[in-house]
């Protein structure tokens, strides 16, 4: 790309609805990746003046409530530029899985991933981890298909953050791993992995990255007739049936969209056998009033989730297995409108209100043993120019236990400030954020039963966090190069500073540790990406250092057997916790703060040849703990993942071909996973309002074991499986 002397230039047009052929005032016109802008008079009529060194090759953005957005390309090689008459269409309802985005024009950074369309369907499963399971470095935790977590480079739990259209999914999934992530695949039309300075708009411990959804029903597709859009499925190796069944309603300048959703599986099955208990039932629906306004619009959502699920039976807990009944209510109020303050030219405000509930029963008991209860509310507000975003948000939580769980009842409240700002400096990207807060963790300090923690430990905490990064973009001729920094700070969540109590899914006695303080990484990644068409390629690596990595580490391990029905060979011992689970003793883990890094690679190749196409993705991650002097453990293996895919008409074929590396890089109590290589095919036919896809995964029926999960001593994962999956849009 060349680059010009400072000159004065001229852009001018006028902005007309497609459809009506009337002109569209208070239209957002502005360049792409840079501070300058306008808006339509009363007419529809721009005239954008720059005065300002810019590359030769700008994209001019026309933006607006209801209409989709329109990008035109422009070579600035004349000084006046008369567009004439710029026809935009309304923003209609389109069969998600039809429209493919690029990663190129959704992507901030060269490892940012986005998955929708068809490339969606082809790897769409009941879970949100198996979905993404064929992405480059992310890994599956899971005690059971149903409970399947990602894993972002070697981080889980809260050091990745999973939103539905930006907003948390306020269940207890970060908690543990026999918690669900209360989301449905059939509702989710759009998935984005978003790394580097924008990833703290989400929340201050985003080094993993943000696992951003969108959702049917958003506010911002406006329809002009009734449309309907039917989602129907069903999977083989747990014999999966589900359903969503979406009306949208247009009123005037009201719309009604209302979901309803069902899935019911069976338990999972394996190349060797069943596993027993890991059924699941949901059931989810969704109301949502929106009113159109010229500039803005207010939503209102009310959405009432349900699901029951099994937790498989262990010698090292509880022989039956677990049965847990959760119930999620949510309201959100949103506002958005178009404004002109200062140089601000979008305002939101979001408030979401979760209350969450759910209680585990002992496998065939009427009882519940467990009842977990989590009331959220979160209030955001949010300032958007082209280049700048400025915000605030308040969280209050409330968490209340009852039964055989020791953790004491708690309020949280988060206070934040975040900022995003990208410009352009000496023909570089330079784009910077940051998040500043203070979090109060108040728990109940009276009537509190403990066994290895001392009451007066129990005390209210406060934290101060600032977290921030700074990235670069450079574009030269074919080549895109992309470098940040950040340093995040996380706060301990609850369990990992007062637990004192068995939890029943997950097999073990959890403990805290009271004077934990602020886990802190920094972190560093570069990316470069080359593209000249048929051939791709992208390599990234990165480094993530912390001086104090918060681990649930097991206490110990009996090394000899133990048979139901005889005495326990290491009875006695002070890493189990005797008294505890349907077999009288759970292993005992506590909360430990390490010096760690964890570090790897990621390369991308892609060659298109006419109809055919072939992408290979390589990843490699490792991590350390240094303070131990021991591998990180729960690490994702190396992966290599090479998919073939030919286009015929309106049909295309996908073969997947996976190999997964064997783990033998164990952290303490950790054993060896072997590798494994799978063969999955892929069917995937669209047409205007149609789509079907079939998946045949696992073809060849390998029995192969996920290092991530805490059943691999059980069973494998799940063998030969077809996935049907059918939308319609009417």
């Amino acid at each position: 790309m060349g680059y010009s002397l400072s000159q004065t230039y001229n852009i001018s047009g006028k902005i007309l609805d497609s459809t009506t052929k009337t002109t569209i005032n208070n239209v957002n016109i502005f360049i792409k990746n840079t501070d300058f802008g306008t808006i339509t008079n009363e007419v529809g009529y721009f005239n954008l003046l720059l005065n300002e060194q810019l590359g030769n090759e700008i994209d001019l953005s026309i933006k607006m409530i209801g209409y989709k957005e329109l990008i035109i390309p422009l070579n600035l090689s004349k000084k006046k530029i008369n567009l004439g008459e710029i026809f935009i269409k309304p923003q209609s309802l389109e069969l998600e899985l039809i429209h493919i985005h690029s990663h190129k024009d959704r992507s901030n950074q060269i490892s940012d991933v986005v998955l929708s369309g068809q490339e969606l369907n082809n790897n769409l499963s009941g879970n949100i981890a198996t979905t993404l399971s064929n992405q480059s470095n992310i890994g599956v935790n899971s005690i059971g298909t149903v409970t399947s977590k990602p894993v972002l480079r070697g981080y889980s739990g809260d050091r990745l953050l999973i939103t539905k259209d930006g907003s948390e999914t306020g269940d207890l999934s970060k908690s543990s791993i026999d918690h669900v992530i209360a989301l449905d695949m059939t509702d989710v039309i759009e998935i984005e992995i978003i790394r580097g300075p924008k990833a703290l708009l989400y929340g201050s411990n985003a080094i993993g990255g943000v696992i951003n959804t969108s959702i049917s029903g958003n506010p911002k597709v406006k329809v002009e007739k009734f449309k309907t859009k039917l989602l129907l499925g069903g999977e083989s190796f747990n014999k999966g049936i589900y359903g969503n069944l979406m009306f949208y309603i247009p009123i005037k300048n009201n719309q009604l969209n209302v979901m309803i959703n069902n899935r019911n599986t069976n338990d999972q099955t394996s190349p060797i056998g069943t596993i027993e208990n890991t059924f699941s039932k949901t059931s989810n629906y969704k109301l949502g009033f929106t009113k159109y306004n010229k500039y803005s619009y207010i939503n209102f959502i009310f959405e009432n989730y349900n699901m029951d699920y099994g937790i498989p039976s262990s010698s090292e807990g509880h022989i039956n297995g677990v049965d847990i009944e959760l119930i999620k209510n949510t309201f959100q109020f949103n506002f958005h409108g178009d404004v002109s303050f200062f140089d601000f030219k979008q305002f939101d405000i979001n408030y979401n209100y979760i209350n969450y509930e759910h209680q585990e029963f002992e496998n065939n008991s009427d009882y519940f043993s467990v009842a977990l209860s989590k009331n959220t509310h979160n209030f955001k507000i949010e300032f958007q120019s082209f280049n700048l975003i400025m915000g605030s948000e308040i969280n209050h939580k409330q968490f209340s236990p009852i039964g055989f769980y020791w953790t004491p009842k708690t309020d949280e409240l988060d206070l934040s400030l975040f900022g995003f700002y990208e410009k352009d400096f000496f023909s570089f990207d330079i784009l910077s954020s940051f998040r500043m807060g203070y979090l109060l963790i108040e728990p109940e300090q009276n009537n509190i039963t403990l066994s290895n923690l001392d009451n007066k430990e129990i005390k209210t905490r406060t934290f101060k966090y600032f977290s921030s990064s700074l990235g670069l973009r450079k574009i030269i001729n074919k080549f895109e190069i992309n470098s940040w920094i950040m340093n995040t700070m996380k706060a301990p969540r609850l369990e990992e500073l007062y637990s004192d109590g068995p939890h029943l899914g997950s097999y073990s006695y959890e403990i805290g540790e009271p004077n934990l303080q602020l886990e802190k990484i920094y972190g560093i990644e570069s990316s470069i990406y080359y593209n000249s068409n048929p051939f791709n390629f992208s390599i990234t690596t990165f480094y993530n250092y912390s001086p104090f990595y918060y681990q649930m580490n097991k206490m110990g391990e009996c090394e000899e057997e133990f048979v139901i029905g005889e005495s326990h060979p290491c009875a006695g011992s002070d890493f189990i916790e005797w008294g505890s689970g349907s077999s009288g003793w759970l292993y005992k883990y506590q909360t430990q703060g390490v010096k760690s890094s964890i570090k790897g690679i990621e390369f991308n190749l892609a060659y298109n040849y006419k109809n055919y196409k072939m992408v290979y993705d390589f990843s490699f991650t490792e991590g350390d703990d240094y303070t131990n002097q021991l591998p990180l453990s729960y690490i994702n293996p190396t992966k290599q993942i090479l998919n073939f895919i030919y286009k015929y008409e309106l049909m295309n074929f996908n073969v997947r071909l996976s190999k997964i590396n064997s783990q033998n890089r164990l952290g303490e109590f950790e054993t060896f996973t072997r590798s494994s290589f799978l063969v999955d095919f892929v069917i995937n036919y669209s047409k205007e309002n149609k789509n079907i896809t079939i998946q045949l995964n696992n073809i060849f029926n390998e029995e192969y074991y996920n290092h991530l999960s805490k059943i691999k001593s059980i069973m494998p994962e799940a063998g030969r499986n077809i996935l049907i999956n059918y939308k319609i849009l009417f």
